[in-house]
C-alpha cells in the first residue's frame, strides 16, 4: 500500500513540475507597472510597447500591475494582473504591435 502512495506521489510531483515548466516556457515577457511607469521585468518586449505602456498607465491612472505576454499558437496574448482595471485592458492591447514573423523564409517563387 505504501508503495502505491509513493508511486502516486512521485507521479503527481512529475506532472506538477512538467506543468510549471510548460507554463514558464510560454511566457515571452513581463512588463511591470510601478508608480505608473512601465519596466521590463522579464524577456524582451518591443521597446515601443514598454514606452506606450507607461503612457497608457498615465492616461488611465494605473499605478501598479503586471502585463504578461504569453506565446500561443496564433501569436502572443497579453494577460493582465488584477491590479490593472478592466477598462484599461483594451488601451494596452491597442498599443501592442506583435513582431513580424519574417515571412516564409526567403525562398524564390516557383515558376
Amino acid at each position: 500500500m505504501t508503495a502505491l502512495f509513493t508511486v502516486l506521489g512521485i507521479s503527481a510531483a512529475v506532472v506538477l513540475l512538467l506543468v510549471i515548466f510548460v507554463r514558464q516556457t510560454r511566457v515571452r515577457f513581463v512588463v511591470e507597472l510601478r508608480d505608473g511607469v512601465a519596466r521590463t521585468r522579464r524577456g524582451d518586449p518591443p521597446s515601443g510597447f514598454v514606452r506606450a505602456c507607461s503612457e497608457v498607465a498615465r492616461l488611465h491612472r494605473v499605478q501598479r500591475g503586471q502585463i504578461t505576454g504569453i506565446r500561443t499558437g496564433s501569436g502572443i496574448e497579453l494577460k493582465f494582473s488584477s491590479d490593472i482595471p478592466q477598462r484599461a485592458h483594451q488601451p494596452f492591447r491597442n498599443v501592442w504591435i506583435p513582431p513580424t514573423s519574417g515571412g516564409p523564409g526567403g525562398n524564390r517563387a516557383a515558376g
